[in-house]
């Protein structure tokens, strides 16, 4: 027979009585002052021993004993204490310790890197066309208010992209609500934005930068194959973590839409990853083709913002006063989309 000395709380008083526990076969008996009960030892949840920590066993009712007899409570409980002895012997291991640290890093980078993109990637499949369009409606808004003015684009020469954009959006019937949007931004330069649910931003100044419709299409094919791809949405979600991941699922459009006030700096500071730019780029050369396009013209296009960078990047390395789009300091399209000369080499080797 077990016995050891313990201090016994009923669980509705603040009253302590200090008990004689006896520890028979399938169950403790336990006595003291108006304290005479039996209770089975499968109803008593015993918790983890820290150190020499005086230790708590729950028992039913809501009633609790305290003692600080370990050893007792290794005889009564051993398979607690199996486990127990199991954690402390790791803990008392610095390689074990050591590589538990090492797993952990190795897990946490998976995860960033791998495991957060494929579950935007499964759950952006998942949110409503209606959260994915608000979340578009809550980052343009955020655009206009922070960064662009109305286009100064003449209502011929929009009325002309629209036609242009028409064209390659006419049939596509994948769900979204495309739809073209024209800004002055001269902080950002010529560029455009595809954003979830369907809009797509045109920067004036990649319209004057063009030197035909058909590049300025191209462009349009690109950021008509991120909305598809549901590139804005992943990246939206991916930045956000874990908690956005688990709102999208829940289809929660409150916690959604939160998310569009990151998602303009994500677009303008880092863009979209290289697979995102490729896929898009992808997506773009198949759309072109089917309307009889040429991928040249994305490839012509690249060409001409790749040499306003350079040009804006002289002026400013020069200290001398640049106009409009190439103001020091702008950002330009090909500033948030990586290997441009192997992309236009992909152009021109479409097929």
């Amino acid at each position: 027979m077990i016995e050891f000395g313990a201090v016994y709380y009923d669980g509705r008083t603040s009253a302590r009585t200090v008990v004689n526990v006896r520890g028979l076969a399938h169950s403790l008996h336990i006595t003291g002052a108006n304290v005479n009960i039996e209770v089975p030892l499968t109803g008593i949840r015993v918790d983890a021993r820290v150190g020499d920590i005086q230790r708590t066993l729950d028992l039913p009712g809501g009633a609790q004993l305290k003692t600080d007899d370990h050893g007792a409570l290794a005889a009564l409980f051993p398979r607690a204490n199996r486990f127990e002895a199991w954690v402390q012997m790791l803990e008392r291991q610095w390689g074990y310790a050591l590589a538990a640290v090492v797993l952990t890093a190795v897990f946490t980078w998976w995860c960033v890197v791998y495991g957060l993109p494929l579950a935007a990637t499964a759950i952006a499949h998942t949110v409503p066309r209606g959260i994915e369009a608000k979340l578009g409606e809550q980052t343009l808004a955020t655009i206009d208010k922070s960064l662009c003015d109305p286009t100064r684009l003449a209502a011929e020469r929009i009325e002309a992209v629209r036609k242009r954009f028409d064209t390659l959006t006419a049939g596509l019937n994948d769900g979204f609500a495309y739809r073209l949007e024209f800004r002055s931004c001269k902080q950002i330069g010529p560029n455009a934005f595809a954003l979830p649910g369907g809009a797509i931003l045109v920067v004036d100044d990649l319209v004057k930068l063009a030197q035909n419709d058909q590049q300025i299409a191209a462009v349009l094919a690109h950021e008509i194959g991120h909305v598809h791809n549901q590139h804005g949405l992943r990246m939206a979600l991916q930045g956000a973590g874990v908690a956005a991941l688990i709102a999208a699922l829940a289809g929660d459009a409150v916690t959604m839409t939160k998310v569009a006030v990151a998602l303009p700096t994500m677009l303008l500071q880092s863009g979209y990853s290289r697979a995102f730019e490729t896929e898009a780029d992808t997506y773009a050369f198949q759309r072109m083709k089917a309307v009889g396009l040429s991928p040249e013209y994305f490839a012509d296009i690249m060409v001409l913002l790749e040499k306003h960078r350079e040009h804006a990047a002289g002026t400013k390395e020069q200290g001398k006063d640049a106009t409009s789009a190439g103001a020091p300091g702008t950002l330009d399209y090909l500033s948030t989309h990586p290997a441009t000369a192997e992309r236009i080499q992909r152009a021109r080797d479409y097929r």
